[in-house]
């Protein structure tokens, strides 16, 4: 997204209030947004060792997630060649012997996908291993995310990324380690809540605890934007990082610069579904995976530098209770909002002009879809 903050000049209209909550219209985002670009699924150290696997599931895909013998991460479509049985039935594990057995006839594969044994099979001249390895998914990482692409032939996911490479440099996310997760599924389109993280129109009714420590949030979306001296500093005094009083317990990342100290808080989005809040001593990290047309799962990771962990029960509660109540506000918020939308008079919304995120979200769809 754009991180110039530009006000709209008029009111816009938002998206029809169909594109939330109808199945063939769902099916149609899925292979626009879902399966045709890079989509963050995992953290790199969820699969840390050859032979450990994850299951993912992309709107209607479940995908396999491994590391091979090498070390790579590779990725597979969730299916036996043989009559498409799913292979991996659980969540996460750790493949015996580094083979992939379906568990309908016990086809087997190597931990690269290739066919390896057909037990029972009778022979005929015609059947050849090489000819049915598993569907392989193209992967990538960045910053400690693994990302996947559904489709033939990706472009390289740093055009995903552009110049975050570059602005985390310091940061050093890909070292960062997982110090707490939470997973909540949300009665809500996943359009909602990625407009929800692009603006803060909502901030002071709905989160009074974030107000409190980012006091340019009180301004609704507007601070900096009027063209005169702002009437509140940014953040509140004396704050050092983004917690419930603002205070820190463990000290900032090594290797930031001073103005990077000072940024208690950046909030970026890597469409269609990572969103990243980055404060000086640890990240919340949030990935977002359809899970219906008015329904998405969300995944809440709070990261930090591995020396510090495992953080004491206190310090870990410390530095996640700002975000989890913020992120369950959300939550209730989108789940009303999907709610009132399904009214037969709400044709779609409007972006007033602090709402500029959320207008250039609906653009990026509009155009993904060709739509006017």
């Amino acid at each position: 997204m754009n991180r110039v903050r530009e006000p709209l000049a008029a009111v816009q209209s938002g998206l029809p209030a169909s594109w939330y909550r109808d199945g063939e219209h769902y099916q149609r985002e899925l292979e626009v947004f879902w399966y045709a670009r890079w989509v963050a699924v995992a953290r790199d150290e969820e699969i840390p060792a050859p032979g450990d696997w994850r299951r993912v599931r992309l709107g209607t895909q479940s995908l396999i997630l491994l590391r091979d013998d090498a070390g790579a991460v590779r990725a597979f479509h969730n299916t036996c060649r043989h009559r498409g049985s799913v292979l991996c039935t659980e969540d996460q594990g750790h493949f015996a012997r580094r083979r992939i057995v379906c568990p309908y006839h016990t086809w087997t594969y190597d931990l690269c996908g290739k066919l390896v044994s057909t037990p029972r099979r009778m022979e005929t001249p015609d059947f050849r291993h090489e000819d049915y390895p598993l569907f392989e998914v193209a992967v990538d990482r960045w910053a400690g995310f693994v990302f996947v692409n559904l489709g033939r032939s990706p472009a390289p996911l740093l055009e995903t990324v552009d110049d975050r490479q570059t602005r985390y440099e310091r940061y050093r996310l890909a070292e960062l380690r997982i110090g707490k997760r939470v997973i909540v599924d949300v009665k809500a389109n996943w359009k909602l809540l990625a407009e929800n993280f692009s603006e803060c129109f909502h901030c002071p009714p709905v989160h009074p605890e974030f107000c409190r420590i980012v006091t340019a949030y009180q301004e609704a979306g507007a601070w900096g934007l009027r063209g005169t001296p702002e009437p509140r500093p940014e953040y509140k005094a004396g704050a050092q990082t983004l917690t419930l009083d603002g205070s820190a317990r463990l000290p900032a990342f090594r290797g930031l610069n001073e103005e990077e100290r000072k940024r208690l808080y950046a909030a970026d989005m890597l469409l269609p579904n990572l969103f990243l809040n980055v404060h000086p001593d640890y990240v919340n990290a949030q990935l977002m995976f359809p899970t219906g047309p008015q329904s998405v799962r969300m995944v809440y990771d709070w990261l930090f530098e591995p020396q510090h962990l495992p953080l004491a029960p206190a310090d870990l509660e410390h530095y996640v209770a700002l975000w989890d109540i913020t992120n369950r506000q959300d939550a209730q918020n989108c789940e009303w909002q999907q709610e009132g939308m399904r009214s037969r008079e709400f044709r779609h919304g409007i972006y007033v002009p602090q709402e500029f995120d959320a207008h250039r979200f609906a653009e990026w769809i509009r155009k993904g879809l060709g739509a006017p």
